[in-house]
């Protein structure tokens, strides 16, 4: 198993296909492409989120709960699942404008059994060990159960020498089920579109702050700040909420 924790800043933009290939073609001459991704620093990424039964973690969001959680399955590239593939368990966390997340790799049914009514699993890491305690602690005190998977294309892009904690992704192909809950049917499920197929989300992470240089390229190309999440966004495509509230619009 290997954990990874990141803490950082997070601004979110919704941007039009023109923005997001000019954006493209300038960050180009600033950043480096992820090296984990292709030659382009492209990859897919398919989540699949946990919830309670009235949606503890959308409302959280929705209402601007300064603290909140959520917990997700995440595998990348467009690969068969099974049970053996590795994955990321995750926890996703905010504390007011200050994003943490924590992971653990492992293979896929033991990610699922931990998120589920499982064993426990016991390992000689104690950083390892205290991100599967917690999951289960959430499972167990909020009674988590699958709610929604979410899939998309990514492209990122790492600062430079001059910028090392800076990383800016841009998400298009943006789907979602509410259906089949689980990564094991990739493939047979069929997901649907929860934004248009024509606008992308930016993503710009950030240890301190926007470098001047970026904040000027933003600028230039008008992209609007938004507080958007790609998992609340998709869980109001599917019928669970019956509410009107939308947090994307």
């Amino acid at each position: 198993m290997r954990l990874k924790i990141f803490d950082r800043y997070e601004l979110k933009y919704l941007l039009t296909r023109v923005q997001y290939e000019l954006l493209v073609s300038e960050l180009k001459s600033y950043m480096e492409p992820d090296e984990e991704g292709d030659e382009h620093g492209s990859y897919s990424i398919t989540s699949l989120y946990y919830d309670t039964d009235d949606h503890k973690a959308y409302w959280d969001k929705v209402e601007g709960h300064k603290y909140r959680r959520k917990v997700r399955i995440r595998v990348y590239d467009d690969q068969a699942v099974s049970p053996e593939t590795d994955c990321f368990l995750e926890i996703k966390q905010r504390l007011d404008k200050t994003l943490q997340k924590r992971r653990v790799s492992l293979p896929y049914s033991s990610a699922e059994a931990l998120c589920g009514a499982g064993e426990p699993i016991m390992v000689a890491s104690e950083t390892d060990q205290a991100v599967i305690s917690e999951v289960r602690y959430l499972h167990d005190v909020l009674q988590l159960q699958p709610t929604c998977i979410v899939s998309y294309r990514r492209l990122a892009f790492n600062g430079s020498e001059y910028d090392p904690g800076l990383r800016v992704t841009f998400d298009t192909n943006l789907k979602s089920r509410s259906h089949a809950l689980t990564l094991l049917s990739a493939g047979q499920a069929e997901n649907h579109y929860f934004i248009p197929p024509e606008w992308c989300i930016m993503e710009v992470k950030v240890n301190y702050r926007v470098p001047y240089w970026l904040t000027e390229v933003i600028g230039r190309y008008h992209c609007p700040l938004r507080r958007i999440s790609k998992y609340c966004a998709a869980l109001e495509q599917s019928k669970a909420l019956l509410q009107t509230q939308r947090i994307f619009y």
